[in-house]
């Protein structure tokens, strides 16, 4: 019986044993696999063993490229969106939208020497009434904006009678166009940042600058038959050129890619430096077949051969 009994303790340690040797090579299998799946990251020789200090410097890699950029992700929030001013010919572009306003019993407008929507007609305006008409560049003295104005309760012959309106940052402004001559610059604000079609995604600005008190007589009979005989006149020009003004912030993802890609260009550089230190290293102290471990410059020698060597290979 106990002859049994020792059989039996034997049969089954025996068995253990035969499990724990068939489960080890299928860890070290496993574990070879990952070390030439990490290695295959930096290594171009097919043939050469995984490296251990490649394979560590690649897990170290990953983690150093993901902290730059979630640190790059955040700084790109916080910074303000960028500007950028193009100034450009007037002839070359518009019309350009401009909102007038009547601040007078009567007022009427003519716009001659180019091409729009409100050119070559008479724009009457009541008083207080707002109107959006197509401003252009115009080249001769005489053209641009004409307007008249009566005022019957003002004794005030300079008294300024339309108002231009501008698109400001946060509310409407206005100037008003006094009687003679004056110009205007025009500015176009276009911010991409802004929900299309809120007030701040497209704004137009109007700047009037006073140049005379005598306004030059048109070459066109005009809205002549509509205006009084007591009205007040003033020719506005437009600049010949005009600043066309743009405010928007780089797509996050586009921008996350291209510095994504660029950091782990640097750092896999570094880090293949690094690895190359590491190894030579490591080889030269590493005692060759048939050489004494003090014969230290014929090691060091072989270790030089066999860096330059591996060096050449992956730089090719």
């Amino acid at each position: 019986m106990r002859r049994s009994h020792l059989g039996k303790q034997a049969q089954t340690k025996g068995q253990a044993t035969f499990r724990l040797t068939m489960a080890q090579p299928g860890q070290k299998r496993l574990v070879d696999r990952a070390y030439r799946w990490l290695d295959s990251f930096h290594n171009v020789e097919p043939e050469r063993a995984p490296s251990k200090i490649g394979c560590a410097l690649t897990l170290l890699l990953m983690p150093v490229v993901l902290v730059y950029v979630v640190v790059w992700v955040i700084q790109h929030e916080a910074q303000p969106p960028v500007e950028s001013m193009v100034i450009d010919w007037s002839i070359l572009r518009g019309p350009f939208p401009m909102k007038v306003q009547c601040e007078q019993a009567s007022c009427w407008m003519w716009i001659s020497g180019c091409t729009s929507g409100s050119s070559d007609q008479c724009v009457a305006l009541s008083s207080g009434e707002e109107r959006t008409v197509e401003m252009c560049y115009a080249i001769g003295a005489r053209h641009g904006m004409h307007m008249w104005w009566s005022s019957p309760n003002s004794t005030d012959p300079a008294a300024a009678g339309v108002k231009i309106v501008s698109e400001a940052l946060n509310a409407e402004t206005s100037q008003l166009v006094e009687p003679g001559r004056s110009s205007m610059t025009y500015v176009r604000t276009h911010d991409t940042t802004e929900q299309e079609g809120s007030y701040k995604h497209l704004r137009n600005e109007w700047f009037v600058s006073y140049l005379s008190s005598e306004a030059l007589e048109p070459s066109h009979q005009g809205c002549r038959n509509l205006v009084t005989a007591n009205a007040n006149m003033a020719q506005v020009v437009m600049r010949p050129e005009f600043y066309d003004k743009k405010i928007e912030k780089m797509d996050l993802w586009v921008s996350v890619i291209g510095e994504a890609g660029g950091a782990f260009g640097l750092f896999q550089t570094g880090f293949f430096a690094l690895y190359l230190l590491l190894w030579y290293l490591q080889d030269a102290q590493k005692p060759k077949d048939g050489v004494a471990t003090t014969g230290v410059s014929d090691m060091h020698r072989k270790a030089t051969d066999a860096f330059s060597q591996d060096v050449e290979r992956a730089i090719i």
